[in-house]
């Protein structure tokens, strides 16, 4: 990545957030902090974070129960933080969607190497589902949302985002998406820029960070601005 790696920390403990701002700020990362689950999913929502810090014990709605929802929202490894070592609470952790559960006290070099471990690693794939920053496609219901906003494609429109938004970062070219979503034989590589200044109208104009990019000479790609 060319821009420090996005941290989300959701604790309600106000000690923690701090220490994680300070530390993990110092060590690299740009960190953003919510002291509770429904504030913590509104910044996961919005801000597209690389990596989540969840707690689990926390008022209102839990970490567990957070997952989930989260999940629906990232494919971002979402590292679990408790005071509970119980194998039953870690189990629950691993089943609700986390990738990692590390307990209380942390050892902050332990735990900047854990993060960095983990922002190498694949990222998950719901089958039904494809996300990137906050850009979300339910493809079984043909359902697309960014910031929680839907936005209506047509057939064409949702087929090329599925495939720019299943390979995040990956330029594709024009002859490569013609091949894929057009069998006549007589449509040119014109309509590609065609359908693509219809996405552009639909999924960057009306927010605030464009994800759809030409590579001039290359193609197209979704990625997220400096990475």
């Amino acid at each position: 990545m060319d821009t420090a790696p996005r941290l989300a920390v959701i604790d309600d403990e106000p000690g923690i957030r701090t220490l994680l701002e300070i530390e993990l700020g110092d060590a690299g990362f740009e960190v953003r902090s919510a002291p509770d689950g429904a504030t913590g999913f509104e910044l996961v929502r919005d801000w597209a974070p690389d990596l989540v810090l969840l707690d689990v014990i926390m008022p209102r709605i839990d970490g567990i129960s957070l997952l989930p929802l989260l999940r629906r929202q990232t494919q971002a490894p979402i590292i679990m933080l408790s005071a509970r070592s119980r194998t039953h609470d870690k189990i629950a952790g691993f089943d609700g969607g986390a990738d990692l559960y590390l307990t209380k006290p942390l050892e902050i070099p332990e735990l900047v190497a854990l993060l960095r471990a983990a922002l190498r690693r694949p990222a998950l794939r719901d089958p039904d589902y494809l996300t990137y920053g906050d850009l979300t496609m339910n493809l079984r219901e043909r359902i697309v949302e960014r910031a929680g906003t839907p936005i209506e494609l047509t057939r064409r429109e949702f087929d090329l985002l599925a495939i720019l938004l299943g390979e995040p970062r990956r330029v594709f070219s024009r002859d490569e998406l013609l091949a894929t979503l057009w069998e006549e034989r007589d449509v040119t590589t014109g309509v590609i820029d065609t359908f693509m200044s219809y996405l552009r109208a639909k999924v960057d104009a009306p927010f605030d960070e464009p994800i759809i990019h030409t590579i001039r000479g290359v193609g197209f790609t979704i990625r997220r601005r400096g990475i």
